[in-house]
């Protein structure tokens, strides 16, 4: 079902509450979620990160879902979110952003009249509540620039290389030895050309320890046609950093900072 979108603006919203979600039931179906650059670092330790072309750039996503690209694999039968860490965009709903800028998702489940929050106080300006939402949100879009060039400077040179049909096609990835074998032979120039790139393609490489695995092969008794031993090499990887994200790297409604409306 599509749900109607409107603004963010007070004459839009006049006498309208929101919750945040509380369940995630309306993300079972999501297979990858875009990201904001204040929680790349948080995200890659949980999920895989990977890169989307869209009509308007590039973004980076985390992947959801399962090995067969069927569904949220992070979502149960009750909806719940079973990670550790719930994307910024997921838990903000039902605000958005478009290209025509900020709006707001009307989504009866989480917009009414009996929301946790009002949009405006008098019907002619934002509540306090909205007026933080509308600053978090103008912060996340004058960051989303310099996060889509370094995205796609890593597309062009194919440090993030597509994925090979399936379930992830569309998406790229940087394979856990795509930063050695590239950007180590010059490191001084590809900080150069952007620091964010860099350190994106590190955080990436690292995340796709968190690819799902693909389903095994089913077990035959027919030796004629059993599949041909392979001895499994794992490829050198040479060690990766990625930092601990500091207070100042997690968004505003991250679940590990104390935020009160």
């Amino acid at each position: 079902m599509s749900l109607p979108l409107v603004p963010f603006q007070p004459d839009r919203l006049q006498n309208l509450r929101w919750s945040f979600p509380s369940q995630y039931g309306f993300a079972r179906d999501l297979l990858f979620v875009p990201l904001i650059p204040t929680e790349v670092l948080r995200v890659a330790r949980e999920y895989p990160i990977g890169f989307h072309r869209t009509e308007q750039g590039c973004e980076v996503v985390a992947y959801l879902g399962d090995a067969d690209g069927r569904a949220n694999r992070f979502v149960d039968a009750q909806g719940r979110w079973t990670g550790g860490y719930v994307p910024f965009w997921l838990r903000v709903r039902p605000f958005m952003l478009g290209a025509s800028g900020a709006s707001v998702l009307l989504d009866p489940a989480l917009v009414g009249v009996a929301g946790t929050y009002a949009f405006t106080e008098d019907g002619s300006a934002f509540s306090a509540e909205a007026e933080d939402v509308a600053r978090q949100l103008d912060r996340v879009q004058r960051g989303a620039a310099a996060l889509s060039a370094a995205v796609a400077l890593l597309l062009e040179t194919e440090v993030a290389q597509a994925a090979a049909g399936g379930p992830r096609a569309g998406l790229a990835f940087v394979p856990a030895a795509r930063p050695a074998e590239v950007l180590s032979s010059d490191m001084a120039g590809w900080y150069a050309r952007d620091p964010r790139a860099v350190e994106l393609a590190i955080a990436a490489s690292f995340s796709t320890a968190f690819l799902p695995a693909t389903a095994e092969s089913p077990v035959t008794l027919d030796t004629a046609h059993a599949p041909t031993e392979a001895t499994l090499r794992q490829a050198a990887v040479a060690p990766l950093y990625v930092p601990t994200a500091l207070p100042a790297d997690l968004d505003w409604l991250d679940t590990g900072e104390k935020i009160a409306f």
